[in-house]
């Protein structure tokens, strides 16, 4: 019985998988839009009670292939050149660093020198409710440095907004 389960369930999936064709440019950009609006950096940065003029896209996320899509929008809809893209990893104290980069920048095309320091550790809300190495690549962030792209992606992001 559990082996029809197993069966039907890949064969939903599959027949699932199959209605997914190559994106449009447009649905490249609602992909990408709601990737960050789902995971992005949103919140406008404040300093001494001011909000800054400068605002990075950033997304930290550990799922290669959200990174992947989030990238993809950024290099084919956005135009963002792959040297501008900068990354770092989270890592975690049973992890080896090296490894974990040379398998994101595999994963990512993004350049060796674009990788700054990782940072070891895990966050005090994270302490002890994860389950021993359940982020087997750890956390990578992903950046780049443009205000205007920025408040575009928050723009992109009203406007699947005013269709919901």
């Amino acid at each position: 019985m559990e082996a029809l389960a197993i069966a039907r369930a890949a064969r939903i999936r599959q027949d699932a998988a199959n209605v997914i064709q190559d994106l449009t440019p447009r649905e490249l950009l609602i992909l990408g839009a709601v990737l960050y609006w789902a995971e992005g950096y949103k919140r406008l940065l404040r300093r001494n009670g001011r909000t800054l003029t400068y605002h990075a896209v950033s997304l930290t996320n550990s799922d290669p292939y959200l990174v992947k899509a989030i990238l993809r929008f950024l290099r084919e809809f956005c135009g963002v050149a792959n040297e501008r893209i900068k990354a770092s990893l989270r890592i975690f104290e049973h992890q080896n660093e090296n490894t974990l980069l040379r398998y994101w920048q595999k994963e990512t095309g993004i350049p060796s020198q674009n990788f700054k320091k990782s940072y070891v550790g895990i966050s005090k809300s994270s302490s002890g409710k994860r389950p021993f190495n359940q982020l087997p690549f750890g956390v990578i962030q992903i950046v780049v440095a443009d205000t205007a792209l920025f408040h575009r992606i928050l723009g992109y992001i009203e406007g699947i907004k005013s269709f919901v």
